[in-house]
């Protein structure tokens, strides 16, 4: 994919890590990695994804037996066949190293650069920290907890709660500390780590919105969508099954286009039928940014009522264009009153002022 020239080239050029949830099978976390790469090679660095992924996350004949998801097969092949997929789409266009299984090992390649990011993405989560390696493995890698000589830098880290527990704040403490540079996706994530007593960290975007709509265009631009007719888009990460009833009665008379059912499991292919529909309905977070960069009508559908959890995401982002409307509870979509009538001149200022408050977050640390 040819890069995107963004803004003149840094005179000094930097040997940059990457360290995020990049091998998820996600859309979201792939995309956000490739983004904040091609944005630090767009501005004159060198750039590797990290390529840490413990061995737990791996699929394996014994988790398929264990995890009883011979119970929902169809899921199951149908992940198979989007991680097929995405691992031929990191293959492509992530400069990835060799694979390290454990956070430590990530020592031995460490020192090949001038800085290190963490994230963006849910990578400081209490959960992986705690067993990320293992049950009861405490797992620092994302956290930067590994020897290393260069600057360290949180950039949108992202803790996936709004109360960090007890137990994994006292261990997370020490790492954020050594951080030289921080910053988070939500507001919440600065009252996390000031609990930390650390109270110098700034709110900036996730890296997907430092990259120009056309970024997006030219991913979709490479499948082609065989869906004709007028659609509404649904993807869910979760609780497909509990949304089809509720959508359907609501947009009766629509033809509405689920997920992955048409079988293309690509990036590219979910960037061109979120481009391509007439309305989006979605509980994830990085599906509504694309429908931001897109220009797509949405609805953002969460799981709990309010501003609590991982809602925070979406009410940062939305609350600065004016858009909080669009967020929906469950529950309440059949008798929702939505907005439809976006001013995209002045979502994409506002988006644009917010990239820039990324992109100036890391200019402050020599890039």
């Amino acid at each position: 994919m040819e890069m995107l020239s963004i803004g003149n080239k840094n005179k000094r050029t930097m040997k940059i890590g990457i360290i995020t949830f990049h091998w998820a099978t996600n859309y979201g976390a792939v995309l956000q990695c490739f983004a904040l790469q091609t944005y630090l090679i767009s501005i004159g660095h060198q750039v590797k994804v990290i390529n840490y992924k413990p061995h737990q996350f791996d699929e394996s004949f014994f988790k398929f037996l264990k995890y009883g998801k011979f119970l929902h097969l169809r899921d199951y092949i149908c992940s198979l066949r989007k991680e097929k997929v995405l691992k031929s789409f990191r293959s492509t266009y992530l400069n990835q190293t060799k694979r390290i299984y454990k956070g430590l090992a990530i020592s031995s390649i460490a020192n090949e650069f001038d800085l290190i990011i963490s994230g963006s993405d849910q990578v400081t989560n209490p959960s992986f920290l705690m067993s990320g390696e293992g049950k009861g493995i405490v797992s620092p890698a994302y956290f930067l907890g590994f020897p290393f000589k260069g600057k360290r830098v949180g950039y949108a880290l992202s803790f996936g709660c709004i109360d960090y527990p007890e137990e994994a704040r006292i261990i997370a403490s020490k790492y954020i500390k050594a951080f030289d540079k921080i910053s988070v996706r939500e507001l919440t994530g600065i009252n996390i780590i000031k609990s930390m007593e650390r109270y110098d960290a700034v709110l900036v975007p996730d890296p997907t919105l430092l990259m120009p709509p056309e970024f997006y265009h030219t991913l979709a631009d490479q499948t082609v969508l065989y869906h004709i007719n007028t659609y509404v888009y649904c993807y869910f990460i979760r609780h497909i099954a509990e949304r089809k009833s509720s959508i359907h009665k609501t947009f009766n008379g629509y033809e509405i286009l689920w997920d992955d059912e048409d079988r293309d499991y690509t990036m590219q292919g979910w960037l061109c039928k979120i481009r391509h529909s007439k309305i989006v309905i979605s509980d994830s977070y990085h599906c509504v940014i694309m429908c931001l960069k897109l220009h797509i009508p949405f609805i953002a559908i969460t799981d709990k009522r309010g501003n609590i959890g991982m809602n925070d995401r979406l009410y940062t982002l939305l609350n600065k264009l004016d858009l909080c409307q669009q967020i929906c509870f469950k529950d309440d979509i059949s008798n929702y009153s939505f907005h439809w009538d976006y001013d995209w001149g002045d979502i994409d200022k506002r988006l644009m002022s917010y990239a820039n408050i990324g992109k100036d977050f890391l200019s402050g640390i020599g890039l």
